[in-house]
């Protein structure tokens, strides 16, 4: 009797090892299927949504410099860059050394009262983030909001 329960807890130890190994597996091949020239889009509305999305699209932009990946900021987030100069900073390197595009929604500028001029040069204004994403799904984006 003991011997069954010893072989049976070390087949379920092996076993759940093994189903490890494979899931581990499956998501590094999920993981390497970015298109080179894929084009990618997230809508953001809070701070480390913003942080994570630059975090990833560094790493595409790393993988491939044709990615084209693309951030838009909505929400309370666009005063938020308006008045953080780190976020600013993060938003410049973004841009500049690694060339991601980042917009903020023109309707979230006007609800917040944002002075358009404290936002960082390299970011672009679209009139209403949502119609935006709406077209980029059209031109066959993969779109995440967040």
């Amino acid at each position: 009797m003991k011997s069954y329960i010893i072989l049976i807890l070390t087949l379920l130890t092996f076993g759940a090892e093994n189903l490890n190994a494979q899931t581990t597996e499956n998501i590094q091949k999920t993981e390497q299927v970015i298109h080179k020239k894929g084009k990618y889009a997230l809508l953001v509305m809070k701070v480390q949504h913003l942080k994570a999305a630059i975090q990833t699209g560094i790493e595409f932009k790393t993988k491939s410099r044709k990615i084209d990946f693309q951030i838009v900021s909505c929400g309370e987030l666009a005063k938020e860059i308006s008045l953080d100069k780190a976020l600013q900073n993060l938003i410049h390197n973004a841009v500049n050394q690694h060339g991601l595009k980042i917009l903020v929604c023109g309707l979230s500028i006007t609800q917040f009262k944002v002075d358009k001029t404290l936002l960082p040069e390299e970011t672009h204004l679209t009139e209403n983030g949502l119609i935006y994403m709406f077209g980029l799904q059209e031109q066959e984006y993969k779109t995440v909001i967040l």
